[in-house]
């Protein structure tokens, strides 16, 4: 397990992925920025903190990919467990430093960084089982297409986008919450053997 760990890198790298997501949740609270929508022909007006789970994300990604093939191939160690574990610990600690945050700055709103962790985690690992290293990119393309294609008017977006959702929207939890056990389930499916 210490040798999973070390090969993984997961104690700094994640250290310091959500330690950057507390802080940039912190910092960006609910700031809103007008970007292009091209459907509604104006202006969307997009929260920053939808942003912040990319860090936590490529973190992961980050440490998904720091493998030893010949190692992990000839060794006994469940290693899709491993690093689906990892992956759920990831989301959970995202999470709960969404709920921190949203605590420490008495937002509540604050806290779909967590949702939005887990939505973005589902969809890089589902991406990761069939595409490998370039899977990194999908995550930010969701995020661009949400931008760009997914709002009606200024404040609101259609209920695919699942991150401008606000926190108690019941689709956006369960579209999360599926995105997240597919990618978990892809991950496992498809074991890390056999990436790239």
């Amino acid at each position: 397990m210490r040798f999973w760990v070390r090969a993984r890198r997961a104690v700094l790298i994640l250290s310091v992925s959500l330690l950057a997501l507390f802080v940039l949740t912190l910092l960006t609270q609910n700031t809103s920025v007008s970007l292009p929508s091209i459907v509604s022909g104006t202006t969307a007006s997009v929260v920053l903190s939808m942003f912040v789970p990319l860090v936590a994300v490529s973190g992961l990604l980050g440490c998904l990919d720091s493998r030893l093939p010949a190692a992990e191939a000839s060794g006994v160690r469940p290693v899709a467990l491993l690093d689906a574990a990892l992956s759920a610990g990831t989301v959970v600690a995202a999470s709960a430093a969404g709920l921190g945050a949203a605590l420490l700055i008495g937002d509540r709103d604050v806290a779909t960084v967590g949702r939005n962790t887990a939505f973005l985690v589902g969809v890089a690992l589902l991406a990761r089982a069939f595409f490998g290293q370039k899977a990194a990119l999908v995550p930010v393309a969701w995020l661009m297409t949400v931008v760009f294609l997914g709002f009606r008017s200024r404040l609101d977006p259609y209920p695919w986008t699942i991150l401008p959702e606000p926190i108690g929207a019941p689709h956006a939890a369960a579209g999360s919450a599926l995105a997240f056990l597919v990618g978990i389930a892809a991950q496992l499916i498809i074991s890390t053997r056999k990436l790239p």
